[in-house]
């Protein structure tokens, strides 16, 4: 049977996990427990700092760690300010920056605990312009005095600003006649060390997240030397040069986050691994060798999601891959889980989502329109959330390993080991009473029948049929092994009234060798209702602790005549292999 992905299941059936223990550390011995992961929100509803403060409460009501904050431009004593344009020449003042920072200290969250002031490198000024530089020295350390003053994690670096790119362009570059590539790259890495200097001085402790570094030019490091492939690049081929004079001087303290916003086309697993592998180990051609370990030590991979690409799909936009890398089926919120929970296992701690259309919180960008993403892509909060909890992420990384398993057997020609008797009902016990393997519960209701339906199947002759019962129930009990995953499924098909389940218990095992007490693990009904044909019932489990047996049972709720039947068939319970 065809592999829905996991949050499908959540719909088409029901997600199981073990009921939560107590809330403890889990020993070192051990290894921990399950690293943070956290999810930062960026895109055209930013907020100011003022707006930070008005709508704190509300913005943290949302599944997000942390938001991109940005200052707006403003023209000062006759300058034009913007943190947009750090790349500029001009003196800047810390007094015209001072209400931002006093809007920040009042905007104090333990909720939304990792927020960035945003900062981009700007339109063209010369790497050689040593005045020049020594004002863009002091935007810097004065960004990271507003991000140290009012509490920010640090700063969230956008070497992409407008349309041109020219900053890290040597194509580009007014002195291209006068200085090589190599020479203009000595420069832009003499640049980044000062920069890196500053930052330290001002904010040793920081975070500098950056929407992309190396794996914006990973394909430069391919080949014999990088210098074959970054000199004709056309916009970044001397950020590696300046994440390099980063490298030179960052003090132990201080984390860079690559952010891989490459990733927008992309909701898959294996292009979100490519994305990482890229900056993990491709961009190390790009790593001066002696900067190699301190990269390995303090440069985090994160990841992008494109909000826009999962609400449309322009024909000529890449961003349309969402569509059809791979090819959608289901709900779009689907897919959008789908990706969050590959990205959060792949990435080393953050994953930032940008969006431009719609808005999270309350904004004055004019831009934006007023509805928000939930309100657009209904669900899309509760995915986020689901994201960030490690029982849901471990099971998405069961249904992913399970559809591996399935496409493995299925070209081997094998079938998958199914550990429930007679699934497909198709041997009666002599004398025509009960179903082989299954015992069934006390009927009630008026003419009601529970038996084996010979002639009628989802993909062969027989089936269980449930017909004119208030209440009746299949049952069978299952060994299961404790914290083992396994995908319980069936097929469902219904006529007249009455409500169709497939219900889990779990059996906790009795120290004193009684029967054990049975514990609900879910109920898995059909959606819709399964009248117009056979419907799936699926869902994935994974045993809890002190639990070694399962049953699984088939029940016929509410019928109220022989009218009304319900047959059920191809009922698995699937060993999963998690590795």
């Amino acid at each position: 049977m065809k592999h829905l992905p996991i949050a499908i299941l959540s719909i088409a059936g029901w997600i199981a996990s073990p009921a939560a223990s107590p809330a403890q550390s889990p020993s070192d011995d051990f290894g921990g427990g399950p690293l943070p992961k956290k999810l930062i929100a960026a895109g055209w509803d930013s907020p100011s700092p003022a707006l930070f403060v008005k709508n704190l409460r509300e913005m943290e009501k949302t599944p997000f760690s942390g938001v991109r904050i940005q200052i707006d431009p403003r023209e000062e004593e006759g300058v034009k300010a913007s943190f947009r344009n750090l790349f500029n020449a001009a003196p800047w003042k810390k007094e015209w920056f001072q209400k931002e920072v006093d809007d920040l200290k009042k905007a104090r969250s333990e909720k939304l605990t990792d927020n960035f002031l945003s900062i981009g490198a700007g339109p063209a000024l010369d790497w050689y312009d040593d005045a020049g530089w020594k004002q863009v020295l002091e935007h810097f350390r004065l960004a990271a005095w507003i991000a140290r003053e009012g509490g920010l994690k640090g700063l969230m670096f956008d070497p992409e600003i407008g349309g041109s790119q020219p900053a890290f362009s040597y194509l580009r570059q007014a002195g291209r006649e006068k200085y090589s590539f190599i020479e203009y790259s000595a420069k832009a890495r003499e640049r980044g060390r000062q920069v890196m200097e500053v930052l330290k001085q001002e904010y040793p402790g920081m975070i500098l997240f950056t929407l992309f570094l190396n794996s914006g030019t990973a394909m430069g490091g391919l080949g014999t030397d990088p210098r074959d492939g970054l000199e004709g690049m056309r916009n970044y081929s001397l950020l590696p040069a300046f994440l390099n004079g980063w490298l030179d001087a960052i003090p132990p303290t201080m984390t860079i986050v690559d952010g891989a916003e490459y990733a927008y086309p992309h909701s898959s697993e294996l292009q979100y691994l490519k994305h990482a592998n890229s900056i993990r180990n491709t961009a190390l051609a790009l790593v001066a060798p002696g900067n190699r370990a301190k990269y390995r030590a303090q440069v985090q991979a994160g990841l992008a999601i494109y909000m826009d690409a999962f609400i449309r799909q322009p024909i000529d936009d890449i961003h349309s891959d969402v569509f059809k890398d791979p090819p959608l089926e289901g709900r779009l919120v689907d897919r959008f889980q789908e990706a969050l929970f590959s990205a959060q296992e792949i990435s080393d701690q953050y994953v930032w989502v940008w969006g431009e259309q719609y808005r999270w919180w309350p904004t004055e960008a004019k831009r934006v329109r007023p509805q928000t993403w939930d309100h657009i892509l209904p669900g899309v909060s509760q995915a986020l959330r689901n994201a960030l909890d490690p029982e849901k992420a471990a099971l998405s990384r069961a249904a992913r390993e399970f559809a591996i398993q399935e496409r493995k057997m299925a070209l081997g020609g094998r079938a998958l080991k199914n550990l429930v008797r007679n699934g497909g009902f198709a041997v009666q016990e002599k004398g025509g009473e009960g179903i082989s393997g299954w015992r069934a519960e006390p009927l009630t209701g008026t003419g009601a029948l529970l038996g084996c339906d010979p002639m009628f199947g989802y993909r062969s002759r027989g089936c269980a049929r449930l017909e004119a019962a208030s209440e009746a129930v299949l049952a069978q009990e299952v060994e299961v092994i404790p914290y083992r995953f396994y995908k319980a499924r069936a097929r469902v098909r219904q006529m007249g009234e009455g409500r169709p389940e497939m219900r889990l218990h779990w059996i906790e095992n009795d120290p004193n060798g009684g029967a054990g007490k049975r514990v609900p693990a879910g109920k898995l009904m059909p959606e819709p209702s399964p009248r117009d044909g056979w419907q799936p019932v699926e869902t994935i489990v994974r045993v809890p602790a002190g639990s070694t047996r399962l049953v699984v049972e088939l029940a016929a709720l509410g019928q109220k005549s022989q009218d009304d039947v319900i047959w059920f068939d191809d009922v698995e319970l699937i060993p999963i292999s998690v590795n």
